[in-house]
């Protein structure tokens, strides 16, 4: 048990990964595009909106397939490692764009008021006022959004890299014994996506314990990540 076990932490590993890259350049670019949904004019609001409606409402499958299958024929080739990263983190971005959002118009009107009373301009009132205090906010819905990219990781056995998922079919294949490999693949997956979901209640009680604000929910349909 403990040999298949080991057998299969490269692929936990390259999961992990695939989840932290693709937050990493997903992340950013969802923080722009709500400040652009909650500062930008009417012109930039309509298309950010748009594009992030097209990322909320592609599967993530058909993204990937976009950027690895579909690029070529315009002559842009990568390899799935960065398509990879590059269609999630455009997912991840288009999903968490509306959580920046929310949480930028959820800070009190009292903070606007503050900081106009100290004659900021509003860039300064946005950058030392308003966005610090939306960051606090979205902390604990992105870490809940994160366990969807890493379940979603599993995707990446489709464009030939190994990751959990594909490590958990080839033992199973060699060993002739799938279904055990595979459990102990979702045993693995339940346990990193418990570990961040208590992290993110952690975090949300200290946060609650030290600023009222409420949260903005994020419930995303696991159609679009599948």
């Amino acid at each position: 048990m403990i040999d298949d076990i080991l057998a299969l932490f490269p692929g936990l590993g390259l999961s992990i990964q695939l989840m932290v890259v693709s937050l990493a350049v997903g992340l950013p670019l969802g923080l722009a595009a709500g400040l652009a949904l909650f500062e930008g004019n009417r012109a930039v609001r309509i298309i950010v909106a748009l594009l992030t409606e097209l990322g909320r409402g592609f599967p993530a499958l058909v993204t990937l397939y976009l950027f690895y299958f579909g690029l070529p024929s315009l002559g842009i080739v990568m390899d799935a490692f960065p398509a990879l990263v590059v269609a999630f983190g455009y997912t991840t971005a288009s999903y968490t764009a509306d959580i920046f959002r929310s949480a930028l118009a959820g800070v009190p009107a009292a903070q606007h008021e503050a900081a106009a009373a100290l004659s900021l301009s509003r860039w300064k009132t946005l950058r030392l006022v308003i966005l610090p205090q939306a960051i606090r906010i979205v902390i604990p819905p992105v870490l809940g959004f994160s366990i969807i990219v890493f379940q979603a990781t599993a995707l990446a056995y489709s464009v030939g890299l190994r990751e959990l998922t594909s490590r958990a079919y080839d033992e199973g294949t060699l060993h002739f014994d799938t279904l055990h490999f595979m459990l102990i693949a979702a045993v693995m997956y339940l346990l990193v996506a418990v570990g961040i979901a208590l992290v993110a209640r952690i975090v949300q009680h200290r946060i609650e314990g030290t600023v009222k604000i409420k949260s903005p929910s994020i419930t995303p349909s696991l159609n679009t990540v599948s």
